[in-house]
């Protein structure tokens, strides 16, 4: 898939996952063509991927060019005039329609943007003239300081373009909170537009161009949107990543950033972090003196040191978030608030008990205020009308290194007893699901395979073609241009999934292959499944000269040999492939 739009993330292939929400979304766009999907809201704190996946769906939607128009915007944490945010609205909206309509990526880059007049032009040169006419007519309110009337034009801008060309439009809203919050009436920054949420209420409704937004400010999107926009927004949590999608994400990044895991710690990790993307990225990136992520001991020691170094990345990002979340709530009580229902996380804890253990003097609906403000800021759980620390070991240690009456024992001893505890315990775990937990098995498998062809078989090919059975007479191991496990594109008919795609630079042959190490030989029939996946990889990656492949780690039935061979496929069940590099 093409890459349209600049994806935040980086490394293109450095997406992973969320392929629930990706199928839900793209089906949700879909049927705006027939104009019933109703307005969305994406909840849940930072650093989860919210951005990814918006900017992920933007690109897809836009290479499948299928008459729904995507339309990214990010509302920036920084307090801008509201004739200034407006502008940023509309030329952001005006180049991404124009690049849509053109196929020209670069409209896409924010530094060929200027000012309206620039874009007129430009609209006018391609042929948008509802678009030229658009800009034309209302630039004049900004010179008269009519910035709440331009607004309210450049917000239906995106609907009013889809109904006026015949098409249709999604607009996906990122840190849609901020937009009560950074955005003032006046140039100068005098007057918060704290209700400007509310302008939304009428557009909506439309559609023909429905919203999609998200939040990290989890309670404070949720109270806007209950407030101003009631009963307007389906609203959901983006929660972290299921057991397989975080293997194969701590798989990817040990690939990408060079860094060795074992198949011991891919589990221990992926537990840990219980499927936080920004754990498991902040793990493979910390500056832990002497990181050794291929051993239990090795992975305890970064942990601790992400979360109880003051420099560390998840400690800094957490502090951050804290730091800003409490001077907003402005309360002598909330730090010692919170601390008891961290230390009391594992049960729902009544207002009355909180007090009396706290010695507050306050009553119960003064209580519940402050309560309801540290929900709102994300710090803490409620159900029904009963409060708990955040389900979060890491936070736990991160809030509590900062905040507990004896800092330097929480550092010493109790933060590094509760994490050997934490470690043994899900080692326990790992001993017993050893040997049948085929996911975690099969995808490290897959890994050391994929290091092999990306590290290994140019410097020792010799040794690695002598592993593999029916090979081609002419063949060797290619330069490869990239080196990774393969989905089929969200909501693809069949879809499919491919363990190894080396792919060949120039003429050499490009490599296909199915990994399986489990306690079973492998059949004809998963060898016909595999040789249909790959033929429909082949023609959506445009694949050249090529060769299937299937390691087994316990082999492969009589039947399934005279199949492979048959079909021109090669075969190795030699474990020399997994060995540790």
């Amino acid at each position: 898939m093409k890459i349209w739009l600049k994806e935040r993330i980086g490394k293109p292939e450095l997406f992973t996952g969320r392929k629930t929400e990706l199928a839900y979304f793209l089906n949700w766009i879909d049927r705006t063509k027939q104009e019933i999907s109703q307005r969305s809201a994406i909840l849940s704190r930072r650093k989860t991927g919210k951005t990814a996946l918006l900017q992920r769906l933007f690109n897809i939607t836009f290479e499948k060019n299928d008459r729904v128009i995507p339309f990214y915007f990010e509302i920036r944490e920084t307090d801008q005039w509201l004739g200034d945010f407006a502008t940023d609205f509309l030329l952001s909206f005006v180049y991404q329609h124009m690049a849509f309509r053109t196929r020209k990526p670069e409209y896409l880059d924010p530094s060929n943007m200027g000012t309206l007049g620039d874009a007129s032009a430009t609209a006018g040169k391609e042929g948008f003239g509802y678009l030229q006419r658009l800009m034309e007519k209302n630039e004049p309110l900004l010179r008269e300081e009519n910035a709440d009337r331009f607004w309210n034009v450049v917000r239906e801008a995106p609907r009013m373009t889809a109904q006026h060309y015949g098409g249709f439009a999604v607009q996906m809203i990122d840190e849609f909170q901020f937009i009560n919050r950074h955005i003032f009436w006046d140039r100068e920054k005098k007057r918060r537009a704290d209700n400007l949420a509310g302008s939304y209420l009428h557009t909506c409704e439309y559609k023909n161009a429905p919203l999609l937004v998200t939040g990290s400010w989890v309670g404070w999107l949720m109270d806007d949107l209950n407030r101003l926009l009631p009963g307007r927004f389906l609203k959901g949590p983006l929660g972290n990543l299921p057991e397989d999608e975080s293997v194969e994400m701590i798989c990817k990044y040990s690939l990408i950033d060079k860094v060795s895991v074992s198949e011991e710690t891919v589990w221990l990790i992926a537990q840990l972090t219980e499927g936080n993307p920004f754990y498991i990225s902040a793990l493979f990136r910390s500056k832990c003196p002497k990181r050794d992520l291929t051993t239990a001991e090795g992975v305890r020691k970064t942990l601790e040191f992400e979360t109880l170094n003051l420099d560390a990345n998840i400690n800094t990002t957490w502090m951050e978030y804290l730091d800003s979340a409490f001077s907003r709530i402005n309360d002598v009580y909330a730090k010692d608030m919170v601390l008891h229902l961290s230390r009391e996380r594992h049960r729902f804890v009544a207002r009355k008990e909180l007090k009396r253990k706290l010695g507050l003097d306050m009553s119960d609906s003064e209580l519940e205020r402050k309560f309801r403000a540290l929900f709102r800021a994300d710090i803490i759980e409620e159900h029904y009308g009963r409060y708990r620390g955040v389900q979060d070991n890491i936070f736990d240690k991160v809030f509590r290194r900062s905040c507990s009456d004896d800092i330097d024992r929480f550092v010493t001893e109790e933060a590094p007893g509760e994490y050997k505890a934490l470690f043994g315990e899900i080692q326990e775990r790992y001993k017993r699901l050893s040997g049948t937990h085929s996911r975690y098995k099969g995808a490290f498998a897959e890994f050391m395979i994929i290091h092999r062809l990306t590290h290994d078989v140019r410097k020792e090919g010799g040794l690695y073609k002598s592993l593999m059975g029916n090979l081609p007479d002419d063949f060797s191991f290619a330069e490869y241009e990239e080196v990774r496990a393969c989905h089929s594109p969200p909501l693809h008919e069949p879809e499919f999934q491919i363990d190894v795609l080396a792919k060949a630079k120039g003429d050499g042959y490009s490599l296909i292959g199915e990994v399986k190490n489990r306690k079973a030989k492998f059949s004809v029939r998963e060898a016909r499944e595999f040789r249909e996946n790959a033929d429909e990889l082949t023609k959506l990656e445009n694949v050249g000269r090529r060769v299937l492949f299937v390691f087994s780690a316990h082999g492969f039935f009589k039947n399934t040999l005279a199949y492979l061979k048959r079909h021109g496929m090669a075969w190795t069940s030699d474990k020399r492939w997994l060995e540790k590099p």
